[in-house]
């Protein structure tokens, strides 16, 4: 009974992770499930042929999909020593890329914000009418925010890399 409740959980979560996923990466449905069915089956993989009775759909779909995620660096795949099946699971250091890519993310709006905020100070300089000042205020705490964020996701980046 306890591990028809856990299936049950998995399921779920793969169901509830793979709208977020889908959602926030872009992805495509079938392709978000396959990439959060990974995420739940850990460092072991799952089989082409599991994947595809797991998620009940058709071995062209599956594979289309896999490719996908390959290409795009997210899934990599093993064999094991006298079996000839290939098991995928999400790429190792993904985590590694998704850190960077936000820390990529943030310092370019930190870089945009700093410009604007530059801008609107040497606008405020030049003007003569209170009415038409530019706040700054806003660009202050968003590029705050920026760093802050960005020094505590470099912080568990570091200890991740320590575990």
């Amino acid at each position: 009974m306890q591990k028809e409740k856990l299936t049950e959980r998995r399921n779920q979560l793969i169901e509830r992770l793979g709208v977020y996923i889908e959602n926030s990466d872009k992805m495509a449905p079938l392709e978000a499930r396959i990439f959060s069915t990974l995420i739940l089956t850990g460092k072991g993989g799952i089989t082409f042929e599991n994947l595809v009775k797991d998620l009940n759909a058709s071995k062209s779909t599956i594979c289309t999909h896999l490719n996908t995620l390959q290409a795009a660096g997210r899934v990599s795949y093993f064999t094991k020593p006298g079996d000839r099946k290939r098991y995928f699971n999400v790429t190792p250091n993904r985590l590694y890329q998704v850190i960077d890519e936000m820390l990529a993310n943030w310092n370019e709006q930190h870089d945009i914000h700093s410009n604007i905020m530059e801008y609107k100070a040497a606008e405020n300089q030049q003007n003569t009418d209170e009415d038409k000042e530019f706040d700054l205020q806003f660009h202050e705490n968003y590029i705050q925010f920026l760093e802050e964020v960005s020094n505590s996701v470099k912080k568990l980046k570091n200890k991740i890399s320590e575990l």
